[in-house]
């Protein structure tokens, strides 16, 4: 069994695959292209791709002009990659071999009416001359899947003032969406051409060549790395297919130990175009190695699919589970105590190690906790940790236990922890329920989203009312409780 259809159940229940993975969002950020531009999705997709490069500093430059020498580069790393890499390798210049392996692939011709040649690489490229390019890199499959509805380049104001070699190109781009004219509905023929509008003429090209290609088997190289760029275990070569998605890559041949980071939103699926991939992968929790091993042991014989939800691994996954309900109840099926006595006989109290402020130092300190008898190790394991950590975020309040007739929250079951309520309110669309800010930041008694207070009881299973019932930690939309922290979810 592949671990892709395995390594789901923790994924599940955190709320994970409900996430919008279409997002085409990247580790990699430029400060002069936030994701409100229009040409963002594709500009970040063509760095993925390596078809497009940044420009230094942390910069895209989405409304710089493009030279042919640069133009060249990009459609010949994306139609051409073999042939740049051996013009790269024979000692050409970037643009040089951009150049050198259009001439080779037949996108530029001996002669040609494109008024470009080695040595004048650095003029600024127009729209129609690209074109003209996109038109002859293009297979005759991706040029011939038009539709009767398609739209026609007559429609461009500006049609009649293009020569016929350019009308050809133009015409056939049109019709397969790639070109669409301009906001005064002209081409702008003779326009130089962006590096925003370049980028996306190219995906969009990748895009339609994918379309003929789609399921056709490819040989691909994967990299992977975590968050932060750290390359992680060996190259892999491997069969796949067009179309096929980067979790199904991912999942399924990541080094040992690594899974794909739904939170990433890293997504994106295989371009016949591309055959090298690079794939940011992260550390697997305990459960999801507990699975894994759960899974290989089906696959063995040692074990059998009745026995998947008994396993301990899901007392480390996020979220409400038949194994822990049995943990805390003695039932599988039963979420909750009956009566403020049945909950009281399975109460602990522990003492636990914390960081306090004292006139703005942070000095060690202890408080005592009431919890489910059931979970009181780990909640102490989970205070030791942040008290360890050496973010050491102190706290200033919490509050665990307590019975309130009538409700069926978590607080009922010790299950529930709060802390520093009045520095992490109950918010519903903005306005405070309970407690006066989240100002993470700011604030130091505020929990960060990214910080080791969040971190630690996830990797332990519970559940942040920060995001538990929403997209995200947006405290202007929906529902959030940035105090609590909750075993089972609720």
């Amino acid at each position: 069994m592949h671990r892709f259809h395995r390594r789901l159940a923790c994924l599940s229940l955190a709320g994970l695959l409900s996430l919008p993975l279409a997002r085409t969002a990247s580790a990699v950020s430029y400060s002069d292209l936030p994701e409100s531009h229009w040409a963002y999705a594709d500009m970040i997709h063509a760095a993925r791709l390596g078809i497009l490069k940044g420009t230094g500093n942390n910069q895209m430059a989405p409304s710089a002009v493009l030279s042919w020498g640069q133009y060249l580069a990009m459609l010949t790393r994306a139609f051409a990659p073999q042939g740049y890499q051996s013009a790269m390798d024979s000692g050409l210049a970037w643009d040089q071999a951009g150049y050198q392996a259009a001439l080779d692939a037949g996108l530029i011709l001996e002669n040609d009416f494109l008024p470009v040649d080695m040595a004048d690489l650095g003029a600024s490229i127009t729209r129609q001359d690209v074109a003209v390019l996109l038109y002859r890199a293009l297979s005759s499959e991706a040029l011939g899947r038009t539709y009767s509805w398609s739209p026609s380049a007559e429609e461009l104001s500006d049609w009649g003032s293009l020569d016929p070699q350019h009308q050809e190109a133009v015409a056939a781009l049109v019709k397969l969406e790639i070109i669409r004219g301009k906001s005064d509905s002209s081409f702008g023929g003779s326009d130089p051409l962006q590096r925003c509008d370049g980028s996306v003429l190219l995906i969009r090209a990748a895009a339609a060549e994918d379309r003929v290609r789609s399921g056709d088997e490819m040989d691909l190289t994967l990299r992977f790395v975590d968050t932060s760029g750290k390359a992680v275990g060996s190259e892999v070569s491997v069969s796949a297919y067009v179309g096929q998605s980067s979790s199904y890559l991912t999942s399924e041949y990541a080094p040992a130990g690594y899974t794909y980071d739904y939170s990433y939103s890293d997504y994106f699926s295989v371009s016949s175009i591309q055959s090298s991939y690079t794939l940011t992968v992260r550390a697997m929790t305990w459960a999801e190695m507990q699975e894994e091993e759960f899974w290989d042991k089906v696959d063995r014989g040692e074990a059998t699919f009745e026995d998947y939800y008994k396993q301990d691994f899901w007392l480390k996954c996020q979220g409400e589970n038949p194994r822990k309900c049995l943990l805390l109840f003695g039932d599988e099926n039963k979420r909750r105590f009956d009566s403020y006595e049945e909950a009281q006989a399975s109460m602990a109290t522990i003492t636990v190690p914390i960081w306090k402020l004292s006139n703005g130092t942070k000095v060690s300190s202890t408080t005592t906790l009431t919890v489910h008898s059931a979970i009181a190790e780990d909640v102490k394991a989970i205070f030791t940790e942040i008290y360890n950590d050496p973010e050491q975020f102190p706290i200033n309040s919490t509050s665990t236990f307590r019975y309130v007739e009538g409700t069926t929250g978590e607080h009922n079951c010790g299950t529930a922890i709060d802390l520093n309520a009045n520095e992490n309110y109950q918010v519903r669309d903005g306005k405070a329920m309970v407690g006066s800010f989240w100002r993470p930041g700011e604030n130091p008694y505020s929990i960060p989203e990214d910080g080791s207070v969040v971190r630690i009881f996830a990797e332990h299973g519970w559940s942040w009312g920060g995001d538990a019932w929403a997209w995200d930690s947006d405290q202007t939309t929906g529902y959030h409780d940035y105090m609590h922290f909750s075993y089972m979810g609720g």
